[in-house]
């Protein structure tokens, strides 16, 4: 069975989500070590290394996100989260890695990147319950996932490509009808994060609650 163009992002996500903890690590111990000058380097390169992943793994996200079907509107806001969760991610790591370019490592950015790797494990939370709670991208479920072209096929890198741009898109669209209140995003959609210390239970998929980010679309 062929892989699939959507397939391409879970395959290559795990890179950022290992470089990005292993950049932040190897920051510490050369804060700790200041004459280090070679581990200072690796952790430079490190930063670099978990950027340019985040950058491929979310532009195979952005495509996925057009080739897939969820049919709830909490799973269309979870991937929302997901996506733009992820992009200011991968604009911090490249910020970082920017910065680290012309100076040595700090305490400063060995916290960024611990704070991120926070983060980014939250992200990929969400990125899992979207396939494991709403069955995004299982091609049983039918939808744009069925027909999506073998990943290694002439047709593959054109898809791909217009798939990301319509994907960064939507999420750029979808973030500013949420800032300027004309589409809420359901908090229920942060997982665990919205019932943090409330005892509340999440409601089933699809449900939607009046707890959302923004005002009421019109």
């Amino acid at each position: 069975m062929p892989m699939r163009t959507h397939e391409l992002h879970p395959s290559i996500v795990h890179a950022p989500l290992a470089l990005l903890p292993a950049a932040a690590i190897a920051d510490l111990v050369a804060t700790a070590r200041p004459r280090d000058r070679g581990l200072d380097a690796v952790g430079r390169t490190l930063w670099w290394s978990a950027a340019a992943g985040g950058l491929a793994a979310g532009l195979a996200g952005m495509a996925a996100s057009q080739e897939i079907e969820v049919r709830s509107e909490h799973a269309r806001d979870a991937m929302f989260l997901h996506g733009i969760g992820n992009l200011g991610l991968v604009l911090a790591a490249f910020g970082v890695a920017a910065w680290r370019s012309r100076n040595r490592a700090c305490l400063t950015t060995a916290l960024t990147g611990l704070a991120a790797t926070a983060a980014a494990g939250y992200t990929a939370y969400l990125g899992g319950e979207l396939v494991y709670g709403h069955g995004a991208g299982v091609r049983a479920m039918g939808g744009a996932a069925s027909e999506a072209p073998p990943l290694f096929s002439a047709e593959a890198p054109g898809r791909l490509a217009r798939d990301a741009v319509r994907g960064l898109r939507w999420l750029l669209s979808r973030g500013a009808r949420a800032v300027t209140g004309r589409e809420r995003v359901d908090r229920t959609a942060l997982g665990p994060l919205a019932e943090a210390g409330t005892g509340a239970e999440p409601p089933p998929p699809g449900a939607r609650t009046d707890g959302g980010l923004g005002a009421s679309p019109m």
